[in-house]
């Protein structure tokens, strides 16, 4: 999802392919489990009314209340939650349904958080070392940065950044609290801008990028959420049910590839077992053998969308 810096405007990324894999007809009953400025929704209900319900959900209750006014027209189709994407057992089971015909994931961080919500998303900003998706969860990046064990530091710069200078980023960040507690992203980003040799700063984009991606991961449990959204939705997944998962980075998409390898029975015994042990059945058939790429003309009229990445299934069993 990208929003453009009025929030109330949204456009939704890969919106022809979206609507192309989920196969949608009228009647389905779809789960948006990350409905953002509700482009996709808006999109996909105009296919699947009047029958057909999507059932929203978002962390944030701005894009809830947007979502609200610009689907006031399917109000009789829609239903929405405040809550986490991978919670949709949970959801479906509050609502008294125990299928869905199509499942939506477009994991884009919109620019309503980057810009808007003050929680320190942006490294262009000072703002105060927050992160949080939900405001009402404990953990944020104040913590992390401040009071994580220098080799968990290591750690998650490391698998959540792929960070190059992660070993001299940490050292700096370690050394510099215990003089005085980091509390916004402008202190944050000279931390790590002084970490990395002058001619490799700017390389591969802004020097504090790839930490602050590490540290968002980490404090709102993006990876683990999505495995869990991923493995629960196919479970709720009617057969012949379609998922649409938009992914837009590297970390994002290898569990996206690996989950769906394995839904379409990919054998994950050793490489030396000389017969299949560990019991892996066809569930499902991959639509997309390569991640789905936006064109040429819509990074034009939409540069976020140069990093989204599509990947869709079918179950069919």
């Amino acid at each position: 999802m990208v929003y453009e810096k009025n929030e109330n405007f949204h456009i939704p990324v890969l919106l022809k392919e979206v609507l192309n894999y989920l196969n949608l007809k009228q009647g389905d009953l779809v789960y948006d489990g990350t409905l953002g400025g509700a482009g996709h929704s808006l999109a996909i209900i105009k296919v699947i009314a009047p029958t057909g319900k999507i059932i929203g959900v978002d962390l944030h209750s701005k894009a809830i209340s947007t979502a609200a006014k610009k689907l006031e027209k399917y109000k009789e189709n829609i239903i929405l939650r405040k809550n986490n994407f991978s919670n949709i057992k949970s959801i479906l089971k509050e609502l008294n349904i125990k299928k869905v015909n199509k499942i939506l994931l477009d994991l884009g961080l919109s620019s309503f958080q980057i810009e808007s919500s003050g929680r320190g998303f942006s490294y262009m900003k000072k703002e105060k070392l927050d992160m949080r998706f939900n405001e009402d969860d404990k953990l944020s990046a104040y913590e992390v940065v401040n009071e994580y064990p220098e080799s968990e530091l290591f750690r998650i710069f490391s698998e959540y950044g792929e960070e190059r200078w992660t070993k001299n980023i940490v050292k700096n960040i370690v050394r510099e609290r215990k003089k005085e507690k980091i509390k916004d992203t402008e202190r944050l980003v000279e931390i790590i801008r002084g970490s990395i040799p002058k001619k490799y700063r700017y390389k591969r984009g802004h020097p504090a990028k790839r930490v602050f991606q590490a540290i968002r991961i980490e404090v709102n449990k993006e990876l683990e959420n999505l495995a869990k959204a991923i493995g629960d939705g196919f479970d709720v997944l009617e057969t012949k049910g379609r998922m649409v998962i938009i992914s837009y980075h590297s970390l994002e998409d290898g569990i996206v590839k690996n989950k769906f390898l394995n839904f379409s029975g990919r054998c994950t015994c050793p490489p030396d077992f000389p017969v299949c042990r560990c019991g892996a059945k066809k569930l499902a058939k991959i639509l997309t053998k390569k991640p789905i790429r936006a064109t040429e003309k819509e990074i034009d009229k939409n540069p976020k969308s140069k990093s989204a990445r599509l990947r869709a299934l079918e179950k069919i069993i």
